[in-house]
């Protein structure tokens, strides 16, 4: 079966209203919905890798997790939310021989959610959890206070772009020196909102300037400039039929290893076709990774080391990077790369590149 040309997610989906009510809020969590499996399971796969890379250091004891609408750590229906994935991944860290550990903060500001929230934390007694009652953005300085110089993921999934809030997010991102940044940007939103509630996209964005075809881009330029964040990598989550796009998955970080490992958890299947028997699979995932290589070498001019790193941005969860390397050393060994060098320099260099890979 031919692999699709991107590695976006294709789920139907369900927008959200421009106002989100306390009744519709606590509705939501009755049952996991096809919206909010593709966020929890990025979280899910992103978590252990992020943890262990940022943990790894000598005299790193602790990382955090901060989930600012974190609503009440599961679903009514018994899946597991945003909290009790941290938790449980807090709950093996500290069962393994880890030299680190994983604390976690959790915002809720509906009284009915965050009590619920409460008797979830309150089940892993061993772990550093700290639930928190009210609007996030109003907690922005106690979420420094306590992370300090320890390395934190923020993890937003606020109820539209209405909970979003672009001025507080930056002060939280230029308050922790070492954060990693996921955020679900409802920028379909735009369209229904833009005639009566532009105040509040502007919010959302960091100002005015922004267009409902050029919000995504918009965000991340200015949250990239403001925060001194690489390029942020964008996953669009579409409707399986249709291709119609309904949300996106942001990922901001001053490292690009943040942006590989996101990449690669995103295009994790890459890897079973690649180790698998359909060698006609298989060469087409190749075939198809020598393309975008192809089109990257002529473009404008990078370091060699940068590559992989600008192509998990640009092309965020589209080859995991066991694949561009694959296809980069067959690029090399057929003398491809040296008959085209693209703007970027000469054989010899691809070839200490494919070695470097």
């Amino acid at each position: 079966m031919r692999r699709p040309a991107s590695g976006v997610a294709t789920f139907v989906l369900r927008p959200h209203a421009a106002g989100v009510t306390a009744k519709h809020r606590a509705d939501f969590f009755r049952g996991v919905q096809e919206h909010s499996q593709i966020k929890l399971r990025a979280l899910e796969r992103y978590l252990p890798p992020w943890s262990a890379k940022v943990g790894s250091p000598q005299g790193v004891q602790r990382v955090w997790v901060v989930d600012g609408f974190a609503g009440p750590g599961g679903y009514e229906s018994g899946e597991a939310g945003s909290p009790r994935i941290v938790l449980e991944h807090a709950l093996e860290i500290a069962q393994s021989n880890r030299s680190y550990r994983v604390a976690a903060f959790f915002a809720e500001k509906q009284e009915k959610l965050y009590r619920r929230l409460s008797e979830e934390c309150n089940r892993y007694h061993t772990i550093e959890a700290i639930p928190a009652r009210g609007d996030f953005w109003s907690q922005v300085d106690q979420v420094i206070d306590f992370v300090g110089n320890d390395p934190a993921l923020v993890f937003l999934d606020p109820f539209g772009l209405g909970d979003l809030k672009f001025d507080p997010l930056v002060k939280l991102c230029e308050g922790i020196q070492k954060i990693d940044l996921i955020v679900n940007f409802a920028s379909p939103a735009a369209k229904r909102l833009a005639k009566d509630n532009k105040a509040l996209i502007s919010a959302s964005v960091g100002g005015d300037g922004w267009g409902i075809d050029t919000i995504t881009p918009t965000f991340c330029e200015r949250l990239a400039k403001s925060c001194q964040f690489l390029s942020p990598a964008v996953l669009p989550v579409t409707t399986k039929l249709s291709g119609q796009l309904k949300y996106e998955i942001v990922l901001a970080s001053r490292h690009p290893d943040a942006y590989v490992l996101w990449n690669d958890e995103i295009a994790s299947s890459d890897r079973a076709i690649l180790d698998g028997d359909d060698q006609e699979a298989r060469e087409e995932l190749l075939d198809d990774a020598r393309n975008l290589l192809r089109t990257a070498v002529r473009a404008e001019p990078f370091f060699r080391d940068k590559l992989i790193e600008r192509i998990c941005i640009q092309e965020c969860g589209r080859f995991h990077t066991r694949v561009l390397r694959a296809a980069a050393k067959a690029m090399v060994d057929s003398g491809e790369w040296g008959r085209d060098d693209g703007k970027v320099g000469t054989a010899r260099m691809w070839a200490e590149t494919a070695r470097l890979w």
